[in-house]
C-alpha cells in the first residue's frame, strides 16, 4: 500500500504524454472511447492511440487566452501534431516497463462534461494506481483529460510548457492567475516554465519557491509543487504535508493525499480521503481495497474484511482484493478469514493452493496448526 500513489506519480509525465492519445471512431460513446483507450494501452497499440485524439480541440484549449497570433497558433498546433507519435511511443514504453494494466471503469460527467474513467494499475516497482478522466466531445473524441495523481488537466501542463517558449509577461494572469508583477518576477515564472519544459523537476521545484508569496498561498501552487516533487522523497513528503495542512478539505486533492496519510499512519484520515475520492469517481475494486488497507492499518479488522470482500464482489478479477482479505486474516490471527479468502481466490482464478507448501511458508505457519487449517487442507489432499 505504501507509496502506491507516489509510484503512479513517478510515471505521470510520460504517462500523461501517452494519454494525449484519446479519441474514438465517429460518434463513439464515452464508454466505447474508454474501452478503446484501455485496450490500446494493454495492446501497446500506438496506431490506435494516434487516431484517438482531437488535436484541434486540445490545441485550442492549450492556446486559449494566450493572445497568440494566427501564425503562432498554427505553428504551435503543427508542433503538437508532429510530436504526437513520439510522445505516445515514449509513454507506451514507460507503461510497459512499469507493467501497467489499463481498465475502463465507467462513463461519467464532471462540470457538465462527459468523460470516460480509465484506471491504471502499475505492477512493477512500488506498484501504484492512477485514474484518468478523458473528456469526450459529442463527436466521440477526447479533447482533454484530468489525471488524479497530478490533480490537473493535461492542457494545463501543456500550457505551462508553452509559456516557456513565449515572451509574454501578460500570460501570467492566464496561466497562474497572477497580475501586477515586476520584471524580475516575470523572469522567475519563465525560469520555472523552462525547467518544466526540459523535464528538470529538481530545478523546477526549486524555482517554485522563488515565486511571489501571494501565488505560493494558493491551492494551485501547492498542487503543482506536489505533482512535480516525486523526484525526491523528502521534497515529495514535504509538499504533500503542505497540501494536506492548507487544503486537506478540498475535494480535488483527496487522491493525492491518500498515500501520504497512510505513510504517516493517519489511517482515519486516509480512509476519509478514499471515501471523498469515491464520491467523485464512484466505487470500484481499488477504492474498496484502499479502504480495506486503511482499516487494516487502523486495526478495524472486521470492517477491513468487509471492505476487501466488497472489492471482490465489485471486481471479481481484481486480485488485490483477495490478497487484502488474506492479509487481514493473517494480521488479525483469524484462520477463518484467511482460509475463506484463499478459497475465494481459488474459485475466482481456477487455481488450487498446496496446503503442505503453505504450511511451510511464512506467514501461513501461524495458522498451519489450527483445526480450521487442518480441515481446509484435508479437502485438498
Amino acid at each position: 500500500m505504501k507509496r502506491h500513489i507516489r509510484a503512479a506519480a513517478l510515471a505521470a509525465c510520460a504517462a500523461a504524454l501517452l494519454l494525449h492519445s484519446a479519441a474514438a471512431s465517429a460518434r463513439a460513446t464515452p464508454e466505447q472511447v474508454g474501452q478503446q483507450i484501455a485496450q490500446a494501452f494493454n495492446a501497446q497499440d500506438a496506431d490506435t492511440l494516434v487516431q484517438l485524439i482531437d488535436l484541434q480541440a486540445l490545441s485550442r484549449e492549450v492556446m486559449r487566452d494566450l493572445g497568440l497570433s494566427t501564425e503562432q497558433a498554427a505553428k504551435m498546433q503543427e508542433g503538437m501534431r508532429k510530436s504526437l507519435r513520439t510522445n505516445i511511443e515514449a509513454g507506451l514504453r514507460n507503461f510497459a516497463q512499469r507493467q501497467g494494466v489499463a481498465k475502463f471503469i465507467r462513463p461519467g460527467k464532471q462540470a457538465g462534461k462527459a468523460y470516460s474513467l480509465v484506471r491504471i494499475e502499475y505492477q512493477a516497482g512500488d506498484g501504484g494506481f492512477d485514474y484518468v478522466e478523458y473528456y469526450v466531445t459529442p463527436a466521440g473524441l477526447v479533447e482533454d483529460w484530468y489525471t488524479h495523481t497530478r490533480g490537473s488537466r493535461a492542457s494545463t501542463a501543456m500550457r505551462l510548457a508553452v509559456s516557456a517558449m513565449l515572451d509574454k509577461g501578460s500570460m501570467l494572469a492566464t496561466l497562474f492567475g497572477v497580475t501586477a508583477v515586476d520584471g524580475q518576477e516575470v523572469e522567475r515564472f519563465r525560469t520555472f516554465s523552462r525547467h518544466i519544459a526540459a523535464g528538470d523537476l529538481a530545478r523546477a521545484y526549486q524555482a517554485l519557491d522563488s515565486l511571489p508569496e501571494g501565488y505560493k498561498r494558493t491551492k494551485d501552487w501547492a498542487m503543482l509543487r506536489a505533482s512535480i516533487s516525486s523526484y525526491d522523497e523528502t521534497a515529495y513528503r514535504s509538499s504533500l504535508e503542505h497540501l494536506a495542512k492548507h487544503f486537506g478539505d478540498d475535494a480535488s486533492v483527496q487522491f493525492m493525499l491518500i498515500d501520504h496519510y497512510f505513510y504517516q499512519e493517519r489511517f482515519d484520515q486516509a480512509y476519509k480521503a478514499v471515501s471523498a475520492f469515491e464520491t467523485r469517481v464512484g466505487e470500484d475494486g481499488v477504492t474498496n481495497f484502499l479502504k480495506c488497507s486503511c482499516l487494516l492499518g487502523w486495526k478495524h479488522y472486521d470492517e477491513a474484511v468487509a471492505a476487501c470482500e466488497r472489492a471482490m464482489a465489485v471486481e471479481s478479477d481484481f486480485k488485490s482484493g483477495y490478497w487484502g482479505a488474506i492479509t487481514v486474516g493473517i494480521e488479525s490471527k483469524n484462520p477463518r478469514v484467511t482460509l475463506a479468502a484463499l478459497s475465494a481466490y481459488e474459485q475466482a482464478f481456477q487455481v488450487s493452493f498446496d496446503p503442505d507448501v503453505l504450511a511451510r511458508t511464512d506467514p501461513y505457519r501461524a495458522i498451519a496448526g489450527t483445526p480450521e487449517f487442518a480441515a481446509w487442507a484435508k479437502q485438498r489432499r
